[in-house]
């Protein structure tokens, strides 16, 4: 300190100067940050008040609204969603159908097996058969894609195509 005081006594001039010369450097950069902070003000309040629009609070409250609707809107479509989602579990979709002559003396293939279940394999094989003295229908259930009891070649055939039917990509969640 000592020094420094020795520095000054031996030339104030020069100190004085440096001193103006600092003074006028911390005045330009004040002058500088008062330029930026004065154009992010402008900026702010612009902002703030709209620039034509509506003020930032009131496109923010709308803005929140709006969210907050579709929110509602789509927490109601994925229950909606789920509750189809159970229901197309048990939903007889697959479907297979083979038309036949079950006689040889009745041509036009007028018989048919129909089979119809849901994602599980459960539904059931509903056979027609059509001659000449009158028509038969039968029903036999299907437990996972399996018939519990007999079925004929074009029943098994029915099943089996309404099985391709699985095989086939689906949009699943």
């Amino acid at each position: 300190m000592e020094r420094l005081l020795t520095l000054l006594d031996r030339s104030p001039g020069v100190a004085l100067l440096a001193l103006a010369v600092l003074v006028v450097l911390l005045g330009l950069g004040l002058l500088l940050q008062w330029r930026r902070a004065e154009r992010f003000r402008r900026r702010w309040d612009t902002l703030l008040e709209g620039a034509g629009e509506a003020p930032l609070a009131t496109m923010l409250e709308e803005h929140l609204r709006e969210r907050t609707a579709v929110a509602g809107r789509l927490d109601d479509a994925e229950r909606r969603l789920d509750v189809l989602d159970t229901k197309m579990r048990s939903a007889k979709r697959y479907v297979g159908l083979v038309r036949y002559d079950a006689f040889p003396d009745i041509g036009g293939h007028q018989s048919f097996a129909l089979a119809v279940y849901d994602e599980e394999g459960n539904g059931v094989v509903v056979t027609s058969q059509v001659g000449r003295e009158g028509c038969r229908v039968y029903g036999k259930p299907l437990h996972q894609g399996k018939p519990d009891r007999h079925v004929s070649a074009e029943e098994e055939q029915a099943i089996e195509l309404a099985g391709h039917l699985r095989a086939r990509p689906r949009i699943t969640s």
